[in-house]
């Protein structure tokens, strides 16, 4: 139990990071840092490069076969290069805006690998494909149906269907007519089945990184299914014997 916690914490913390070195490389390339915060910028960014340089180094240590850790970790191995400290000198500005961008993928990668491995988990993708698809449909349904009455425009429609599924309901837009509110139910039940298939999914993704270490081996249990009826007459009675005899 306290490995699978553990391990929880890790992928959560390690996403986490990821996501925000994606984040603060997109606001880099952009211009978008003022330049009051460009110096705490830069002081977040050498940590999170640390922390995945230790992480790399801690996991390169631990593997058993160095050569295939490097070959399935590439995009690992290219995120923790300090690009900054490399060129900051030569201020070579473009190239270090290329040299980023290849940062800003491997970050990705790693952040892309993690999200599909969790959409796939209880078949999650398809749940969010047929919730995405039902709050379109209800949002072009409500804007027939109730427009001119509490519906003006089709932004509108979007922001009542998508608060409607996620059951939050501010009530700024609340349908009249009974065929709004038909809608508005079946949109309800479709939203609190997405929250409960999203609380299983997340249970079920992250208490399953059982450490393999631990587990038991079921290649070694003896198959009894291919043994012929002579065969197992033969063992039954050796196991009998055993019994009787151990």
């Amino acid at each position: 139990m306290k490995s699978n916690t553990k391990s929880l914490v890790y992928e959560i913390s390690f996403a986490v990071l990821a996501l925000i070195a994606i984040i603060s490389a997109f606001a880099d390339i952009l211009d978008k840092i003022p330049a009051q915060y460009f110096n705490t910028y830069l002081i977040i960014d050498n940590i999170i490069l640390a922390i995945f340089a230790i992480d790399y180094v801690y996991r390169f240590i631990k593997a058993e076969d160095k050569k295939q850790f490097v070959r399935s970790n590439i995009p690992d191995l290219v995120s923790i290069i300090p690009f900054n400290s490399l060129f900051r000198a030569f201020r070579f500005v473009r190239l270090l805006r290329v040299l980023k961008l290849l940062r800003l993928f491997a970050f990705s990668g790693r952040f892309y690998s993690k999200a599909r491995r969790f959409l796939n988990t209880n078949g999650f993708i398809n749940i969010l494909y047929f919730t995405m698809a039902s709050i379109l449909t209800g949002s072009v349904l409500i804007y027939i149906v109730e427009r001119g009455k509490t519906v003006d425009t089709f932004a509108d429609a979007i922001w009542w269907s998508f608060v409607t599924t996620t059951t939050v309901g501010y009530g700024d837009i609340s349908p009249e007519t009974g065929t709004g509110r038909i809608i508005a139910a079946v949109l309800m039940i479709i939203g609190i089945g997405f929250v409960g298939m999203l609380t299983a999914t997340i249970a079920t993704f992250f208490l399953s990184k059982i450490n393999i270490k631990d587990e038991t081996d079921t290649s070694k249990i003896l198959d009894l299914s291919d043994l012929s009826d002579n065969d197992f007459e033969t063992l039954k009675k050796f196991s009998e014997f055993l019994k009787r005899n151990v």
